[in-house]
């Protein structure tokens, strides 16, 4: 008889099978962290995707605190290419694209590729009873990814755009001119393929004060997450596991409400539950990753 594994409380929460866990945890995203995994799952959901088709990746990307100027690594979830053929399909307006034209092949950073790729996207206008043409036009030299070279600190393209060039700069091409017309359906997103091997760029927290606004706050639904969190940091797991599900929690309940965030880890601290320093450590621990 196979045993009963049990699966851990923020994927059974969301009811999520072992299948399913399984499949995405081993086979589609091998090697990432849990709350990575998760991150992709409720992704899809906000977006009404389904995760076992890969419609996004999970990118590694380093993060500079602007006002620091420290660079952290970070797993982001983003879009592929497939997600936004997928949203643009679903519509009933995409009538798909021209043959993709290139520019004459250029030298960029040692890697041979063309100077440009441009294509036209084709969408039905209800409105106007005709088929809006979107073109489009990306250059190698603007979206190639690259990396530093360790021995010679010299930037270079990464491994990725090299083996492939021309086949990246057509996704990159496509995906500029989905964007263009399906505006409202994928916004200001970018593909991994476009953001591989860039930095993000923090902007400096604001500092507001909520403190005025506290008395606002529903005593019931303060208690209902402190006493939540009480239960969280007394499960009988080490501090990896308990700081991954206080991850879970705050950016489910708490990232997006200032004022009951600010409640809650007073009210934590007033009780002597954990003080703000050290439910800030927890939110930190185990993320750090040494890429080299």
């Amino acid at each position: 008889m196979n045993a009963v594994i049990e699966l851990p409380e923020p994927v059974a929460r969301r009811g999520i099978s072992e299948a399913q866990w399984r499949t995405m945890a081993n086979n589609l995203f091998p090697g990432a962290k849990s709350e990575s995994v998760i991150m992709v799952w409720d992704y899809c959901v906000a977006r009404k995707l389904d995760p076992l088709k890969k419609p996004c990746h999970i990118v590694p990307m380093q993060v500079k605190d602007q006002r620091s100027g420290d660079y952290i690594w970070r797993d982001v979830v983003m879009p592929g290419i497939y997600e936004y053929r997928t949203t643009a399909t679903r519509t009933g307006f995409y009538l798909g694209h021209s043959k993709p034209v290139y520019g004459p092949i250029v030298k960029h950073l040692n890697v041979e590729a063309p100077e440009y790729c441009e294509l036209t996207i084709y969408r039905w206008n209800e409105s106007a009873k005709l088929k809006a043409e979107y073109p489009v036009q990306v250059f190698f030299r603007e979206v190639a990814a690259t990396k530093k070279d360790k021995k010679t600190s010299e930037y270079e393209i990464n491994d990725r755009w090299s083996r492939a060039p021309v086949q990246m700069l057509t996704k990159c091409t496509e995906a500029a001119g989905l964007r263009e017309a399906f505006p409202d359906e994928l916004g200001g997103t970018q593909t991994s393929d476009e953001m591989e091997g860039q930095v993000i760029v923090e902007a400096p927290t604001i500092a507001i004060d909520p403190r005025p606004a506290l008395e606002n706050v529903d005593w019931e639904l303060g208690q209902k997450h402190v006493s939540a969190i009480a239960d969280i940091l007394a499960q009988d797991k080490d501090e990896n596991g308990i700081a991954e599900d206080l991850r879970q929690y705050e950016a489910e309940y708490l990232a997006r409400f200032h004022e009951v965030y600010i409640w809650v880890q007073d009210k934590l601290a007033s009780e002597n539950i954990i003080s703000k320093s050290k439910f800030k450590e927890y939110l930190k621990l185990g993320l750090s990753r040494d890429h080299g």
